[in-house]
């Protein structure tokens, strides 16, 4: 093909070819590649000379470090941009390779799109190519060509378009009072996210952002500091078992507690309540 050098690694010689397992379909014209896969693992190797559009009908996971790409989700690998994906899972996949598209538009992303994003546009026109390609075959060729151009249109809309920020998710001060009692109360239990989320009746997710927006610490950090707090008042009131001390309040041995400490104040309990005592008879 003019331009493209087999963007998909496809070595077909005709418009139209459909592998005998029909687990490949493949549209070449003058100007594009349309493929679309099979559930099947898959592996696409770009060698940059012109863009290309890759669409999920169904989620996987990014080899390169375990991201999750979900159902619908689209990537646009612009000119210039050898790469090489690929998903060791089964997926299906519709790929379009645009060989005339490779000096225009003229502002093209710097890079490959977000591996993960997701428009209702490109979903609804990649659903339609698939139809058209699987069912219809070559006889639609210029309908597949004005759909594959409509979904780089669309695709570059998406990317070109502004971003509105994710609006804040604030925790009302009455419900991280209530999250600080529960913790305070349950201090020498296993206390999970999914429960103080439920306190404050937020989503696991949303409660994680607030109660960090709220408080400047993580709610794993924040219960670590509240434990801490509770031994270092016990220790001052003259407590001396340290080991039930740790259970008390919630660590998984005395070591653990000491280990916490030690690394929060600068001296082990022991020394801290040594220290504190001491200071007391100097003050009477």
């Amino acid at each position: 093909m003019n331009g493209l050098e087999n963007p998909l690694g496809d070595h077909a010689t005709g418009r139209w070819r459909q592998d005998a397992d029909g687990s490949v379909t493949l549209l070449r014209t003058q100007g594009m590649w349309i493929r679309h896969q099979a559930t099947s693992p898959f592996r696409l190797q770009s060698p940059g000379l012109a863009p290309v559009l890759v669409f999920l009908f169904n989620g996987a996971t990014r080899a390169a470090d375990r991201k999750p790409c979900p159902r619908g989700a689209f990537t646009l690998l612009p000119p210039g941009t050898p790469m090489t994906l690929q998903s060791a899972e089964p997926v299906e996949v519709l790929t379009i390779a645009y060989a005339h598209a490779r000096q225009a538009p003229r502002a093209w992303p710097q890079g490959p799109s977000e591996p993960a994003l997701i428009d209702a546009g490109v979903r609804a026109l990649a659903h339609e190519i698939r139809r058209v390609l699987l069912r219809e075959k070559e006889s639609s060729r210029a309908y597949l060509e004005g759909l594959a151009e409509a979904t780089l249109v669309r695709a570059l809309q998406v990317l070109g378009a502004p971003r509105s920020p994710r609006p804040p998710v604030r925790l009302a001060p009455i419900n991280l009072r209530r999250v600080c009692e529960h913790i305070d109360s349950r201090l020498d239990e296993r206390i999970t996210v999914a429960e103080l989320a439920a306190v404050a009746g937020l989503s696991r997710g949303h409660f994680s952002r607030a109660f960090q927006a709220a408080t400047n610490e993580t709610p794993h950090t924040f219960i670590l500091l509240r434990r801490l707090d509770a031994v270092r008042r016990r220790l001052e009131e003259g407590y001396a078992d340290l080991a039930h001390l740790a259970a008390q309040t919630g660590f998984s041995s005395h070591a653990h507690m000491t280990t916490a400490f030690t690394r929060a104040f600068g001296v082990t309990p022991r020394d801290y309540r040594r220290d504190h005592v001491a200071e007391l008879r100097q003050a009477s």
